[in-house]
């Protein structure tokens, strides 16, 4: 291999000064810079990575890290468009992304991982377990490790997350369930842990009590962002509850488990069941009946989090805040008046 001794010595400069050119530095005339990155060309010359990084004390690289649970990553579609606007993002800005995935460290934590990696800075994207406020996550928001999360609620100094509107987003959902016309609303929640989940059923409820309907606890159950187990729960609502007419799942994977359940016991959506799922997924406009949502903007959430992240790697003591995305309503063809 050609080192960068030779690469001087055929330039007729000093070896700091190769670097310098190579690593952009502005004292280098932009005659010797050519001629150095021609000779370069010339000898195959390519910078080393790891002699860069410890020059420049930075490796250019952002870790990802992502949920724990099934239907998590590349394999569901609400990530996967987050995960596309974080690659294009820290890309854009010359930058490299590192999945995380070794699962036989099981003793590491996110900050040893990181500092094992010499991240510049890291997502986070986690689901179910993993959105515990864990002893883990305290030490990456306490590290000074750059950190942006996608609805979890972390804040540092070099540390903060995005998140969409879901309280607003939930509320806009039911209370066009509402304004159909339905009075006895099912609920398809997320699990007990997540704010997310959270804040979409603060919303049904809020409103619930704004039009003087009311909260039936009998009427909410989970399933745990699954479309199996919202299949099951939706089946064993119908069984006690036969007088539902609507149903509110907080995510689309979870709606289209709904519309699998009703259609199983015989009913038809919307015109027996009404549902409204959450995220507008893109199967959700392909599903049987097209399913009435909430969009989220995923692309957006993946964007403003690589674009705030770049901020605090390259600006150490910036002030950042939370950011929050409004959604919108998005009705389709699976929700009606009730016809029972």
């Amino acid at each position: 291999m050609v080192s960068i001794r030779e690469i001087a010595k055929k330039a007729g400069v000093s070896v700091s000064t190769v670097s310098r050119a190579l690593n952009n530095y502005g004292d280098v005339s932009p005659q010797t810079r050519e001629k150095i990155l021609r000779i370069c060309k010339e000898l195959n010359y390519f910078p080393n990575a790891v002699a860069r990084s410890l020059v420049q004390k930075k490796t250019n690289t952002i870790g990802i890290f992502f949920g724990n649970k099934v239907n998590s990553g590349f394999d569901h579609p609400f990530f996967l468009d987050v995960i596309s606007a974080v690659r294009e993002e820290v890309g854009n800005a010359g930058y490299d992304l590192l999945i995380f995935t070794n699962k036989n460290k099981k003793l590491a934590t996110y900050t040893t991982l990181c500092r094992e990696r010499s991240v510049d800075g890291v997502v986070l994207l986690l689901t179910g377990e993993g959105k515990r406020k864990t002893e883990q996550l305290v030490e990456l928001q306490n590290s000074g490790i750059p950190c942006i999360a996608i609805d979890i609620p972390l804040e540092g100094e070099t540390c903060t997350y995005v998140e969409s509107d879901n309280y607003g987003g939930a509320r806009k959902a039911v209370q066009h369930l509402i304004d159909l016309g339905h009075r006895v609303i099912g609920f398809i929640g997320g699990d007990e842990i997540s704010k997310t989940s959270y804040d979409r059923m603060r919303g049904y409820q809020d409103v619930l009590m704004e039009n003087r309907i009311g909260v039936d606890p009998s009427l909410i159950q989970l399933g745990y962002f699954s479309r199996e187990k919202a299949m099951e729960s939706a089946r064993n609502l119908m069984v006690f509850r036969p007088e539902i007419t609507a149903f509110f799942a907080v995510s689309d994977e979870m709606a289209m488990g709904v519309i699998d359940g009703l259609n199983e016991l015989g009913y038809r959506v919307p015109t027996d069941v009404s549902v409204v799922g959450f995220d507008d997924i893109k199967e959700a406009k392909y599903s049987q009946p097209p399913l009435t949502t909430v969009r989220q903007d995923k692309y957006g959430l993946g964007s403003i989090a690589a674009k705030t992240l770049l901020k605090i790697i390259d600006n150490p003591g910036v002030k950042v805040t939370p950011t929050v995305l409004p959604c919108n309503l998005i009705i389709r063809e699976s929700t009606s008046p009730p016809n029972r």
